[in-house]
């Protein structure tokens, strides 16, 4: 009689861990991230040819420094606000002397948020605000010059991974040419 009830509750507790298990979520590389805010860099005198000099870029308010890869710098924009101001500079030499040459881009946009699954949680995508106030180059609208940047186009105003055309992925939302 012991051994039925030592074998019953040995299978009693063998069931409940594996009903209590739960199976593995993984999010897939091709479950959408989401998404930096691309900017590319041109030759102000050629806009065709790509630029490769150093970007650096931070956040107003974080310490750190993005580096540009290439033409390209890809900025993360903030959850937790509808507005990422970015400090964009380059370092220029001038005889002995290295200046270095900043321009602000503030980015104001509306968050979309979408719940994808357990395992991938919550997905955001942007769409900038198209009344005038973004993008704004040193605090002005008017403006696509700045102290260094000698001219800016923006290429899109949504800001998203999407998976019916990856393409979209490696296009740049922002171009900038000096």
């Amino acid at each position: 009689m012991k051994k039925i009830l030592v074998i019953t509750s040995f299978l009693c507790l063998a069931a409940f861990v594996f009903v209590a298990c739960e199976k593995d979520d993984i999010c897939g590389k091709e479950e959408p991230t989401t998404p930096n805010y691309k900017i590319q860099f041109f030759n102000y005198e050629d806009q065709e040819v790509t630029k490769n000099g150093l970007v650096e870029a931070y956040a107003i308010g974080i310490q750190d420094t993005i580096r540009s890869n290439g033409n390209t710098l890809l900025l993360p924009l903030r959850l937790d606000k509808q507005e990422t101001d970015w400090v964009l500079q380059i370092k220029e030499t001038k005889g002995k002397e290295t200046l270095i040459i900043r321009d602000t881009l503030t980015l104001k946009y509306r968050v979309n948020t979408t719940y994808l699954n357990k395992a991938c949680g919550y997905v955001s995508t942007f769409s900038l605000l198209q009344d005038g106030s973004s993008p704004l180059l040193n605090g002005k609208a008017s403006t696509t010059k700045g102290n260094w940047i000698k001219l800016y186009t923006t290429e899109t105003n949504e800001i998203d991974n999407n998976l019916e055309n990856p393409e979209n992925e490696k296009e740049a939302h922002f171009k900038v040419y000096y």
